[in-house]
């Protein structure tokens, strides 16, 4: 009965994972389209993400220290069914300025819905088993790279630009429904709710170590990704008709990819997982600095497959840090710090990017090498963090939910 609970938390959580990052994800291989469409330059594209994560920053500021103080359930829900009807609202947009705001207001409740949700995983999971947990709730990132971006481009291409946010609204919509219906309440966490505010989190050192490596990981991946697809359609040639193929094949590998990764930090070290996927997101950049000897699907995939890896390794590694009655404040302010993170990117990459005479993208040599830099980063700060011994844990409980140790994780 506890392994059927807990494998509809997975399955829940995963979908809810999808439609959030398929709703994210899909409006940057749209890029092309959108630009041409509402008429404004394609290296504005940074814009979009940097306003949908602002709104989400803010988002996880305002409820990092209310989230905890609800049933995890009804908090899914109200945040999930705002993210329904702000992806409606992108339909509406008629310039560039309209689609910033349909974005942010979409980003203002996604933040929220996934802190909720993966606090829900790991209250579920003991700490020697998150790893392939938060691999298998990523499967919904990897299948919204699989099929969810594929399938956004061809409804694009057949349709208009506007057919795939109303079949991710109506997705998130059944998704809604499934979590109403099959999802248990959780309130164990509320009888031990404390008041938690950003300040009281990053008081302790770990904390505050743990969410500069994520920031590190984020800025890194969002210097390239909003600009990555537009890169291999203007600058490299590459067929508009076969970019849903291209993204297929990174997310197949993707998927491989984090499902390794996540046996591999529960088996062996959270830290190898870290560092292999980090090689390959490195390796992933060839491109941009003008190595396209390669055949150019390649590079793609693998640095989709690092990228995604390495958030897998990551999230592994930090779940661990607070404690049940902490934990949806924690992961909030988890990804306010990755939201700033990913604004402070695209922010560089609109000094860094331009357009050339002929209609090229310029500087993407320099935003990857900043990018390779922040990589190397995240691996300096991930060994810090496990030779970090200055703080005092956060209030342990027991089984599923127990807090973060140092010294009782030195294995790792």
């Amino acid at each position: 009965m506890a392994h059927a609970r807990f494998s509809r938390v997975i399955a829940l959580i995963a979908a809810v994972q999808f439609v959030y990052i398929l709703d994210f994800m899909m409006l940057l291989p749209l890029g092309a389209d959108l630009a041409r469409v509402l008429d404004f330059p394609a290296d504005k594209l940074g814009w979009l993400s940097a306003g949908y994560t602002l709104a989400s920053m803010m988002a996880g500021l305002v409820s990092v220290k209310w989230l905890d103080r609800f049933d995890r359930k009804s908090a899914l829900l109200a945040c999930l069914g705002a993210l329904v009807l702000c992806t409606l609202a992108t339909t509406w947009a008629d310039s560039l300025w309209s689609l910033l705001l349909a974005r942010a207001l979409t980003g203002l409740c996604g933040g929220p819905a996934v802190a909720i949700g993966m606090a829900m995983v790991i209250d579920s999971t003991p700490p020697q088993a998150r790893g392939q947990a938060i691999a298998r709730v990523m499967i919904g990132f990897s299948l919204a790279a699989i099929a969810g971006v594929p399938m956004a481009l061809e409804l694009a291409q057949r349709g208009s630009w506007t057919t795939p946010f109303y079949v991710v609204a109506a997705l998130a919509a059944l998704v809604w429904i499934a979590v109403a219906k099959l999802l248990p309440s959780m309130r164990a966490h509320i009888d031990k709710a404390v008041e938690i505010t950003p300040r009281t989190l990053l008081s302790r050192p770990t904390v505050r170590l743990a969410y500069l490596v994520q920031a590190a990981s984020q800025f890194s991946a969002f210097l390239i990704i909003p600009s990555f697809a537009a890169y291999y359609l203007v600058n490299l040639g590459f067929p508009r008709e076969h970019l849903s193929l291209l993204y297929l094949a990174g997310g197949i590998a993707a998927l491989v990819l984090m499902q390794i990764l996540g046996r591999l930090s529960d088996k062996v070290s959270p830290r190898l997982a870290v560092i292999v996927a980090s090689v390959c997101f490195l390796l992933g950049l060839a491109p941009l600095f003008g190595l396209t000897d390669l055949p150019l699907y390649l590079p793609f995939v693998v640095f989709m497959a690092g990228n995604a890896g390495r958030n897998v390794s990551l999230a592994a590694i930090t779940s661990q840090i607070p404690a049940a009655h902490e934990r949806a404040g924690y992961m909030a302010l988890q990804s306010m710090v990755q939201d700033i993170a990913i604004t402070a990117a695209a922010m560089v990459s609109t000094v860094t990017l331009g357009m050339s005479g002929d209609g090229k993208i310029t500087g993407t040599s320099t935003n990857a090498a900043i990018a390779a830099a922040s990589a190397t980063l995240v691996l300096v700060g991930l060994f810090k963090l496990y030779q970090s011994r200055t703080e005092t844990p956060a209030p342990q409980t027991a089984g599923p939910t127990e807090a973060y140790n140092p010294m009782k994780h030195e294995a790792l």
